[in-house]
């Protein structure tokens, strides 16, 4: 496990693999559909019974929406800024997954690989899905390292597109 030459360069994640395999990113793209889904939901009286909430809470639930959106989407965005620039500045390094565990809908993968002569341990929360279903203890993995803090490291091909 060690380092790929220098000349092989990285392939650019994509936007939609990063939301479908990274879990914070996954889970921040459904904040802001779910807190709107929620507020027009019960924001206008769809039968004509009258309001549901009061027209004096209606500005409160706005102002919520709009921050829980932007929390999301301000999350969603660091997580696709950190996997490109990860992506774009990190080394590519052979490792390999010391354990995994996915319930549901999401889990993590750890993993182990040497970096300048170090052995680090790193472990990624993920979202299920079909690659992240297939992937075991013992399974070698070309992973991308933060050369700044190699603690951070992913699993280069979950975020590529095939």
């Amino acid at each position: 496990m060690d380092q790929f030459p220098p000349q092989q360069s990285l392939r650019k994640p994509s936007l939609r693999r990063i939301i479908w395999t990274d879990y914070p990113a996954f889970y921040a793209s459904l904040v802001p559909v779910v807190s709107w889904i929620v507020l027009l939901a019960w924001l206008p009286d769809w039968r004509g019974d009258g309001p549901i909430i009061s027209p004096l809470a209606r500005p409160f639930f706005l102002a919520l929406a709009g921050i829980v959106t932007l929390a999301g989407l301000a999350v969603l965005v660091w997580r696709v800024w950190l996997v490109f620039k990860l992506f774009g500045k990190g080394l590519q390094v052979r490792g390999k997954i010391s354990s995994v565990e996915i319930r549901r809908d999401h889990g993590w993968v750890e993993f182990f690989y040497i970096f300048d002569h170090k052995e680090y341990t790193s472990r990624i929360e993920v979202h299920r899905n079909a690659q992240t279903k297939g992937l075991k203890a013992g399974d070698l993995v070309v992973l991308v390292v933060d050369r700044a803090n190699p603690r951070r490291a992913f699993i280069r091909d979950l975020y590529l597109d095939a």
